[in-house]
């Protein structure tokens, strides 16, 4: 059985399974390049057509301003479902395909929590704020606002709409390293997810789990874990997984995009060289390369394959980075190192493959590091990715400064052509493609 779900609404991303396995999990906005917007596009719907399916099932999810009428329309014309396609729309429950979703990732726990934005309306006429599940049952709800709070701050801090500040809240939580009155209100939204969260055994999501600062907390706690597809971009799969049962099969956590395709013809005007890793670790010493491999990760941030990257021991490293990336002065770079020696460096017990967590550094790294000592660490094992790995262990240290390959304001990379622009107007010299071990000079 060939089955579709669609997150129609902000945050959107499709899931594609087939017999009960995930073929593909995107973001669509990687596609219409909005970010954060669910619009279909035909660059979607012909990644999706490659795939030679005719989908029997369509599960549509959605909220308020939702899209799935132009999905709908979409699908039919690129013969993508039959007169005998089941189509089935979800507008509730939101948390607890957040929740659904967790189980597929990260797995389950005895206790499920999720704390989201503004929450959705229920059919009851409450909101979702705070919910904790055991079992798939709701056994504890609260309505603090807590994310929806964090927005509000976001908003008033940045002049953004309130509506559109749920994607800027990282740089509230930055800037409360530097301001007395931000940094109250961090350690008061930490104190009100503590007072909610169990001690043991929890799988962690909702938008809120993006707050690395009160993530941080729970470093201690047994079996703690983290859905690394927190936000609603995760949706779709777990609506997918509810509808399988839990039976979906999920082959990464995070690397779940499209295969890309090389057609290396676009980068009409640019020099195209074969290299070897040393040589690509030569120029990384005192430039920023994009790095460029396999399907694209999923959620948030740039986790090697669709990064970019700088020797975090270079002086002019962050200059150099943001004259590409454009970043506010008071949010810091994160580094990517080698699992193995991740703790010779930072005060850390455990991998942190999806920079959920911030870790006192042992050793200073001025550019991948706060103004408190603290770093937003992602440890690289050879098994999750063995391309970064090699580029790691050859290295000069263990270790580089990793952010993700966009522009600002931007969607992140998904395919050449998003590299070449970016190329093109962004600054970017130089681009690595490991898996063809090509370097693109611009």
């Amino acid at each position: 059985m060939n089955i579709i779900a669609i997150h129609a609404a902000h945050d959107g991303a499709v899931s594609i399974a087939k017999d009960n396995k995930l073929i593909v999990h995107a973001q669509i906005d990687r596609f219409n390049n909005l970010v954060a917007s669910a619009m279909p596009c035909p660059k979607i719907f012909k990644q999706i057509k490659k795939l030679n399916l005719i989908f029997d099932v369509v599960l549509f999810s959605s909220l308020q301003g939702s899209c799935y009428n132009w999905w709908e329309d979409g699908l039919k014309s690129y013969n993508l479902i039959s007169k005998q396609t089941k189509i089935l729309y979800f507008d509730n429950w939101h948390h607890h395909f957040h929740m659904y979703c967790a189980m597929c990732t990260v797995g389950n726990n005895k206790n499920i929590v999720v704390i989201d934005g503004g929450g959705v309306k229920m059919p009851n006429g409450s909101f979702e704020n705070e919910t904790l599940f055991q079992n798939e049952e709701i056994v504890k709800q609260t309505f603090q606002n807590i994310g929806l709070s964090y927005e509000y701050k976001t908003a008033e801090l940045f002049n953004i709409k309130p509506h559109n500040s749920f994607r800027a809240c990282g740089k509230t939580m930055a800037l409360s390293c530097f301001r007395d009155d931000i940094r109250y209100f961090q350690e008061q939204t930490e104190k009100k997810i503590k007072q909610f969260m169990p001690t043991e055994d929890v799988t962690y999501t909702g938008g809120v789990a993006q707050n690395v600062l009160a993530n941080s907390q729970f470093l201690n706690y047994k079996n703690f874990k983290i859905d690394p597809l927190c936000t609603d971009q995760g949706i779709s799969l777990g609506v997918l997984n509810k509808y399988l049962n839990l039976k979906l099969k999920v082959f990464h956590p995070v690397y779940l995009g499209f295969k890309p395709e090389y057609d290396l013809s676009i980068f009409k005007g640019y020099k195209i060289k074969k290299v070897t890793i040393k040589e690509v670790c030569k120029i990384l010493k005192n430039n920023p390369i994009g790095y460029f491999q396999g399907r694209s990760e999923q959620g948030q941030r740039g986790l090697g394959n669709r990064s970019l990257l700088m020797d975090a021991t270079n002086p002019k490293a962050v200059e150099l980075v943001n004259n590409i990336k454009k970043r506010e002065w008071f949010r810091p770079f994160s580094p990517a190192i080698l699992e193995e020696e991740a703790s010779k460096y930072f005060h850390i017990k455990k991998p942190s493959p999806y920079m959920l967590y911030v870790f006192k550094n042992k050793i200073r790294i001025p550019a991948t590091m706060s103004i408190d000592g603290t770093s937003r660490v992602q440890t690289v094992s050879k098994k999750d990715n063995p391309n970064f790995y090699k580029l790691l262990k050859n290295f000069h240290v263990p270790f580089v400064l990793n952010t993700s390959l966009n522009l600002s304001g931007h969607t992140l990379v998904e395919d050449l052509e998003d590299l070449k622009y970016m190329m093109d107007y962004g600054n970017l010299k130089y681009s690595y493609l490991p898996e063809k071990e090509i370097l693109i000079i611009r």
